[in-house]
């Protein structure tokens, strides 16, 4: 009843069946599979064969950043390695999680479909054009700026001194009370990341960019002391995509904004995002995929 006062109108026939992404073997749980009706098996093992396809594809992206692993071999390739590393007791490295984390995009899909932003950026999706009076953006903010921000703060201090703020190779390590790891069997608990999952990050201040006009964001962001401190004490970046014409502008504290003005150069264009990343293990800038290429995969 709640949906249809909105106007969202779903089919009687609807079913809704929850699963589970690990992000390390990019394995898919489905639950409750026997409870589905037999008239939407079908629409299940489609379903299953497209995620299939879309794991499997994810897999062989992040392994451009293994350097044992071939990127001449298939996507399914990649998925099996990929697992693999996940039960490996031995691997230091089975998946590089957030790192090389630097942006966080607070809007609307259309704004980065299409994009390869190289696993670098957080998508939070949001519509400005149903929120005039600001309290999903609120909500929204509440919560992945302290959890996005404190991500990103995690792998930076980690990344610029490892052994002060992270907590050295993670090789000799023995957790100690589920608190956090000391080296060998005494020592100092050492709470920050590994070097082995910081050591391809890029140390920089994650960078917001909220879809919204600078006088409705400022004031969602200091109506939150915790909001307002991550941004006036520039422990993160903000900037806003205005939703009327598109034109970005970079919050300087204070009050003050900055139109971003400069030549725009055109993004490189890719036919996929496999055809840009092959061969290549490090940082890439943003690159456009063809729209064509999307409407098939």
């Amino acid at each position: 009843m709640l949906l249809r006062e909105r106007g969202i109108f779903l089919p009687e026939d609807t079913w809704f069946l929850g699963a589970y992404h690990d992000t390390c073997s990019d394995d898919v749980d489905y639950f409750d599979v026997d409870l589905m009706p037999s008239s939407h098996i079908s629409d299940l093992i489609k379903l299953r064969g497209k995620v299939d396809e879309a794991r499997a594809r994810a897999a062989h992206e992040r392994t451009r950043r293994f350097e044992n692993f071939d990127q001449r071999r298939s996507i399914y390739a990649a998925l099996r390695h990929v697992k693999s590393r996940s039960v490996h007791l031995g691997e230091p490295r089975p998946e590089y999680g957030h790192c090389t984390n630097a942006v966080a995009v607070v809007g609307r899909r259309s704004t980065t479909q299409g994009l390869f932003l190289d696993r670098r950026s957080f998508l939070i999706s949001y519509d400005v054009t149903n929120d005039p009076e600001d309290r999903y953006l609120a909500a929204v903010l509440g919560a992945v700026i302290p959890v996005c921000g404190g991500i990103n703060l995690e792998y930076y201090f980690s990344t610029v001194d490892n052994e002060r703020y992270g907590c050295g190779t993670k090789l000799p390590h023995n957790i100690s009370g589920l608190l956090g790891v000391m080296n060998g069997y005494q020592g100092d608990l050492r709470t920050g990341l590994p070097l082995q999952t910081v050591e391809i990050h890029e140390p920089v201040r994650i960078l917001f960019v909220v879809e919204s006009t600078p006088d409705r964001l400022i004031k969602v962001v200091h109506a939150n002391p915790l909001l307002k401190e991550f941004v006036e004490n520039r422990w993160i970046r903000l900037s806003i995509i205005r939703p009327d014409d598109g034109a970005i502008q970079i919050y300087r504290g204070n009050g003050s904004w900055e139109d971003l003005i400069g030549d725009e150069e055109p993004l490189p264009i890719a036919s996929s995002s496999r055809d840009y990343y092959f061969g290549k293990r490090d940082h890439l800038p943003v690159a456009r995929i063809n729209a064509n290429h999307l409407m098939s995969a």
